[in-house]
């Protein structure tokens, strides 16, 4: 489940971007961002197999994107609705020297009334239409309006972010034609530009040998004989072990 802790959040991020890679998957969450809706719906609105829609909101299940429970629906027998229950946003950064993929929460979905008693007269029915239709005209230009303010403020963030990125982008290339210049051999640069961008986002400024082991699929023993050439070689690296026996890195 997204942001169940760091590695996992990770692991469940690249799997979230496999999952929207699909038209048809995109659209059952378009389709579940309006309302909720079971598995038959979806299939008529998408003619498309319910075993398939069946499977993918299965899929968002195990993500926590959605929620798939039983209730009566309007036609009277009990079904399988399948509902959002997080908001949230993906933004991806790629540039030279640049890689990120993040998960933002955004929100909680707020939960839908669920016990409503369904009436059972037209007449009534039509009471609660007017209802909502008079509802409608008097909440559309409110919304309307905090929307539109909304985008607003939303572009001027973005284009801050756009300045950001770019600086972030240009330090990196200042970063790497260093690297280039002290590191010659290219395998070593990629170690020390791994040790580099993790440890700047993180506030202890460190990161172990294990996880950096791990990351980069390299035996243990060999990735720090390579890491102690590094630190002579660049003057930059500060090795340390803790009492447990980790060993760690930092810039």
């Amino acid at each position: 489940m997204l942001g169940t802790g760091n590695e996992n959040k990770e692991t469940d991020v690249f799997e979230l971007l496999e999952f929207l890679s699909n038209n048809t998957r995109r659209r059952i969450l378009e389709l579940l961002s309006d309302e909720d809706l079971y598995s038959f719906q979806i299939s008529r609105m998408m003619d498309i197999s319910p075993r398939i829609i069946g499977k993918y909101l299965e899929e968002l299940a195990k993500l926590g994107i959605v929620s798939i429970e039983e209730r009566k629906s309007d036609k009277g027998p009990f079904r399988k609705y399948a509902s959002l229950n997080q908001a949230f946003s993906l933004i991806i950064d790629v540039g030279q020297n640049t890689f990120n993929v993040k998960y933002l929460p955004t929100g909680v979905i707020v939960e839908k009334e669920k016990d409503i008693k369904i009436e059972r007269t037209e007449a009534a029915k039509e009471k609660r239409r007017e209802e909502f239709r008079k509802e409608l005209k008097q909440e559309s230009a409110k919304i309307q309006d905090l929307i539109s303010k909304k985008i607003s403020e939303l572009k001027v963030l973005d284009e801050k972010r756009q300045e950001c990125v770019e600086e972030i982008n240009d330090a990196y290339n200042r970063f790497n034609r260093i690297i280039e210049k002290v590191v010659p051999n290219y395998h070593d640069r990629e170690v020390y530009r791994r040790i580099f961008k993790i440890i700047i986002n993180r506030p202890d400024n460190k990161v172990s040998l294990s996880e950096l082991a791990s990351w980069m699929r390299i035996w243990r023993g060999e990735l720090h004989d390579r890491i102690e050439i590094l630190a002579d070689q660049t003057e930059c690296i500060i090795i340390k072990k803790d009492r447990q026996g980790e060993i760690w890195y930092s810039i």
